[in-house]
């Protein structure tokens, strides 16, 4: 179905109730990432990245959180990314989606435990690195070896590996997420040295590559 679209979900979460059972596990990997200067964005394709990689985990959690709750058993894996943590070029919007679904999960997480219902309800956000699915369609990186584009099946057993461990959260590969905590530590322009030191992001998809 189309994530975007809250009426879509609502009947696929009850085909799939009615043909397979109570999903107990959901995975919000849905995720579109245009890639130039926020100035050439049009508010056409703002809206749909929101609608796709923020409302559609709101939409997806109301489809399938009650089922969970009723069954006091589920889990819920949103994917964000690196660049929900850090801000980078050529992406703002989608940072400023990812950011939201970090901070949709925590907020969440914080609500069930307070409700008494976080040993029953697990959620759990990933922040991966570039995968190469080829949703990074211009990548740069100084250091190669170090940071090259990630597999799709080892980010997909990162993912399995988190949710069964029933982490918080996660980052792929994992020193990014500890690398960060230890970076803000520091005065910001720390944190900008480092950056500009590995040198890694995305060219503009709308121009050539210098």
């Amino acid at each position: 179905c189309d994530v975007s679209k809250r009426e879509e979900i609502i009947e696929v979460a009850k085909k799939v109730k009615a043909e397979v059972g109570t999903v107990t596990i959901l995975v919000n990997n849905a995720g579109i990432m245009p890639c130039h200067p926020f100035l050439q964005h049009t508010d056409t394709e703002i809206r749909k990245i929101f609608d796709i990689n923020v409302l559609a985990h709101f939409w997806m959690m109301q489809a399938f959180l009650p089922d969970m709750i009723a069954k006091r058993h589920g889990h819920i894996v949103s994917l964000s990314s690196m660049a929900g943590i850090v801000g980078l070029q050529n992406l703002v919007p989608y940072c400023g989606s990812k950011f939201a679904v970090r901070g949709l999960t925590e907020a969440i997480y914080e609500e069930f435990r307070m409700e008494g219902l976080w040993e029953q309800i697990k959620f759990t956000t990933i922040y991966p690195y570039m995968v190469d699915t080829g949703l990074c369609k211009k990548p740069y990186m100084r250091f190669k070896n170090l940071m090259k584009l990630i597999r799709p099946e080892e980010a997909a057993a990162a993912i399995i590996s988190a949710q069964r461990q029933e982490l918080i959260e996660a980052s792929i590969p994992k020193y990014l997420l500890y690398l960060n905590g230890f970076t803000r530590l520091f005065p910001v322009k720390c944190g900008v040295l480092l950056k500009d030191f590995f040198n890694s992001g995305v060219h503009s998809d709308l121009t050539e590559e210098k």
